[in-house]
């Protein structure tokens, strides 16, 4: 876990000019998402009833049963309990799932608080409708707007899931929640829609390369497996040399 956390972190050391452009895409949709934020912000205000608000009533702060879902207080805890699991009853995939959801919270937030230590912006709730408010360095929790925690660990966790096992319709439900508790962030006035943006790029990103890990980790366990069993998919390379005297 240690390993995938630290092999994201030196990302940017290894990316190829793919990687940049992706980046400055990115970055690009940040900036032109900035003048949107005030609008969308006004609009949550002005329709605290209506459907897009109400279904994202079960993550919000006023009496959520799943407002911490996405939080150190309960993904923590559930990773754990499918790493126990997978242990109990030997199954592997839980073992993963586990690892794996562990794996991308560590690395968001890791991310995020570096990045709330350089750079402040205002939450919504706080900055009287004014989107543009960024200091240096970071400061409080009112001034960790950017980027979005929740959105990031929810999408992270479902993208590792939805990468490394076939889960069927259980990957749409997955993004599905996952979209709910960052619109919910958004509805709670705590992010910005420029900072969930990032937050659920980032939270992607993170979850897909961890779990690229463990799928060539996988490729290597078999090959192992099948290598000690006799029944290697391929011949072994042998060297063989001759001296005269």
């Amino acid at each position: 876990m240690v390993a995938d956390v630290g092999y994201v972190w030196g990302s940017p050391f290894r990316a190829d000019a793919q990687d940049w452009a992706t980046a400055a895409l990115v970055a690009g949709t940040f900036g032109a998402l900035l003048p949107l934020d005030r609008h969308v912000d006004r609009w949550v205000v002005a329709h605290p009833r209506s459907a897009l608000i109400r279904v994202t009533g079960p993550f919000r702060e006023n009496g959520g049963p799943f407002v911490r879902l996405a939080t150190a207080r309960r993904l923590v805890p559930i990773s754990a309990a499918l790493i126990l699991a997978g242990a109990v009853s030997d199954r592997r995939p839980l073992r993963e799932a586990g690892y794996g959801c562990l794996s991308t919270w560590a690395f968001s937030s890791s991310l995020r608080y570096a990045v709330y230590a350089v750079v402040a912006r205002q939450r919504p709730s706080f900055a009287e409708g004014d989107p543009y408010r960024f200091a240096v360095p970071g400061g409080k929790w009112e001034h960790n707007a950017f980027f979005a925690g929740h959105a990031t660990n929810a999408f992270g966790c479902a993208a590792f899931w939805s990468e490394r096992f076939d889960l069927g319709v259980g990957e749409a439900a997955l993004y599905t929640t996952a979209g709910l508790i960052a619109a919910a962030r958004m509805s709670d006035r705590r992010h910005w829609a420029s900072d969930t943006f990032v937050g659920v790029v980032v939270g992607i990103a993170g979850g897909r390369v961890i779990a690229g890990r463990w799928d060539r980790r996988e490729v290597v366990r078999r090959r192992r497996a099948a290598a000690l069993s006799g029944a290697a998919p391929y011949r072994p390379v042998v060297i063989l040399w001759r001296g005269s005297f």
